[in-house]
């Protein structure tokens, strides 16, 4: 087997875990205070980001990068007000690799930018497989 194919398989059963687990855990929260507006331009904002950087655009790349950090700060702030410590672990982890990008950004690493940031993106996926509800996607 190779090394992607085990990595895949890995990937999978790991995802496929998250999700089993997270079943009972959404099925027990209530998300109707979270705010849908800054998911919303969460959402809108990470599309961009990407492009964003490779364009070399470094000021919108930290506009974007500013708006991701505050999503991600009241994202890990409401989850530790209910004791998701996944959540909070995985918005600590999206924090982390902004702040990365941004640091990369500035040093005009912007291929090295541009992988920390699809990595932010599979990190908000993550979230999105445990707690957006079903019928949000």
């Amino acid at each position: 087997m190779s090394r992607i194919s085990a990595y895949r398989n890995s990937y999978a059963r790991l995802a496929l875990g998250a999700m089993l687990i997270a079943t009972p855990a959404l099925a027990t929260l209530d998300l109707r205070d979270y705010d849908d507006d800054l998911m919303r331009d969460l959402e809108k904002t990470i599309k961009y980001f990407e492009p964003d950087i490779t364009a070399q655009n470094s000021q919108a790349a930290k506009e974007d990068a500013e708006v991701l950090l505050d999503g991600f700060r009241y994202t890990e702030d409401y989850f530790a007000k209910r004791g998701k410590d996944d959540a909070v672990a995985i918005s600590r982890d999206g924090s982390r690799l902004i702040a990365d990008v941004v640091a990369k950004v500035d040093k005009g690493e912007f291929d090295a930018a541009a992988a920390s940031a699809r990595e932010a993106t599979q990190v908000c996926k993550t979230c999105h497989e445990i707690y957006k509800p079903r019928l949000a996607r």
